[in-house]
């Protein structure tokens, strides 16, 4: 059986930073395939790594800030084990808005020899990521278009 693992990161304590697990939320709501688990790791980036072992894929949905995107803005990225462990700093790999650092919880399993065969980050960018609860409406008019993302990356 193929395990894939859907983990949201992000702080819902900072409105579109809080994209993932509001995103993961909706997903506990739908029938999702065998060998499918979701789950929401918040801000705990290491216990978020250390939970990668033994799934084939791994599929990040989370706030995603790159240079000249518009808010709403939605973003597929693959992550590259040999690229990242060629990369002479993390931060090329850097898109992450949290404490949570992706970065660091994909390069961590990595280094842990527990990084999954494909890593793919799904998520949108945000525009509010101060203090608050909820997201912004343009985050919140990407969410449905996210979650299609991630059901394609689990087909």
């Amino acid at each position: 059986m193929t395990r894939i693992l859907v983990c949201g990161v992000g702080n819902k304590l900072k409105r579109d930073d809080g994209l993932g697990p509001y995103v993961i939320e909706e997903l506990e709501l739908k029938n999702m395939p065998t060998g499918v688990d979701v789950a929401d790791f918040g801000i705990s980036g290491f216990k978020c790594a250390l939970k990668l072992e033994g799934y084939r894929k791994v599929v990040f949905v989370d706030a995603i800030s790159l240079p000249g995107s518009e808010p709403g803005r939605l973003h597929r990225l693959r992550i590259n084990k040999d690229a990242l462990m060629r990369s002479p700093k993390l931060s090329d790999f850097s898109v992450s808005m949290h404490e949570t650092d992706l970065e660091r919880i994909i390069a961590t399993a990595a280094v842990l020899n527990i990084y999954p065969e494909e890593v793919v980050i799904v998520g949108c960018e945000p525009s509010d990521t101060e203090v608050g609860l909820g997201l912004s409406p343009a985050v919140k008019a990407a969410v449905p278009q996210v979650i299609d993302l991630v059901m394609q990356e689990l087909s």
